[in-house]
């Protein structure tokens, strides 16, 4: 088939409701008193992430509401995501990376890695792309926002 399902709608839209939440309760949940503005407060990145959830939430909400005539309620395939859920597994070990290397080939091995099991192959897509993103990343947040990472446990481990 080749339509959307309303099955994937509702589950979206399901997601947006427990991040609509979470936003709008995020307040209560992060703590704030610290002296840093919000643009380095712990409340940044959880406000912009949650945000672009509820956002890209928003066409499945109104396909639900309003959907188009013939659309079924179905699961596509064999019903179970897997490449969705190998870059999740990616994404988690990304995430311990972090502290191990350090955010900047983290991030690298992760977008390379990730676009590389997508069957991305090219010399551009595969590592420039991920190499400029890289690049972005690290003058966002150390550059721009001052928001700096802990000092990665491999240069511990190797003395620095």
């Amino acid at each position: 088939m080749s339509q959307q399902s309303r099955t994937h709608d509702l589950l979206a839209a399901v997601i947006g409701g427990f991040a609509l939440i979470t936003l709008l309760t995020a307040g209560w949940n992060v703590d704030t008193s610290g002296p840093d503005p919000f643009y380095k407060g712990p409340l940044l990145f959880p406000v912009l992430v949650l945000s672009f959830m509820v956002i890209s939430a928003l066409p499945a909400i109104r396909r639900l509401i309003w959907p188009a005539t013939g659309v079924k309620w179905y699961l596509d395939g064999n019903g179970l995501p897997v490449k969705t859920m190998w870059i999740l597994v990616f994404l988690i070990a990304a995430l311990f990376g972090f502290s191990i290397i350090g955010l900047e080939a983290s991030t690298a091995l992760f977008l390379m890695g990730a676009l590389h099991f997508m069957g991305v192959r090219g010399l551009f897509q595969g590592v420039g792309l991920p190499l400029l993103l890289t690049l972005v990343i690290v003058l966002v947040f150390k550059l721009f926002l001052d928001v700096w990472f802990p000092e990665p446990l491999f240069l511990n481990w190797m003395g620095g």
